[in-house]
């Protein structure tokens, strides 16, 4: 191949291996629609709605925030059970003073007996 020939547009452009028929695009569209089959359109025909249909998004949406309720509510249940027993845990284990305990066993009707007994018991 010449090096002239490669950069000559003008000859190439002048030859077209491929022609259209006459008309071919005027009656394109209804060529098409012609040998397409019938059928009937899903968007023409009635959707029936139902309550159930209407109903069905509230109710999911409640089951939603039900659920977040109920685990958030466990959630917290734990936290508050722990913070129960280390507040018990916190009050049996409270240093009270001399004066506190005596004026209790002053008050509770507690014989010396019923007390150096349950002492002896507890081994203390």
């Amino acid at each position: 191949m010449k090096k002239e020939s490669l950069y000559k547009i003008d000859e190439r452009q002048a030859r077209r291996p491929f022609t259209v028929p006459q008309g071919y695009f005027e009656n394109l569209t209804q060529n098409i629609m012609a040998s397409l089959p019938e059928q009937e359109s899903i968007y023409s025909s009635k959707i029936i709605v139902t309550p159930w249909m209407r109903i069905r998004p509230y109710l999911y949406a409640a089951a939603a925030f039900a659920g977040i309720f109920f685990c958030l509510k466990a959630a917290v249940g734990i936290n508050s059970r722990n913070n129960e027993a280390q507040y018990a845990q916190a009050e049996e284990t409270t240093i009270y003073s001399d004066e506190y305990i005596d004026s209790f066993l002053e008050t509770a009707m507690i014989n010396d007996y019923t007390l150096y007994y349950t002492l002896v018991e507890s081994g203390n």
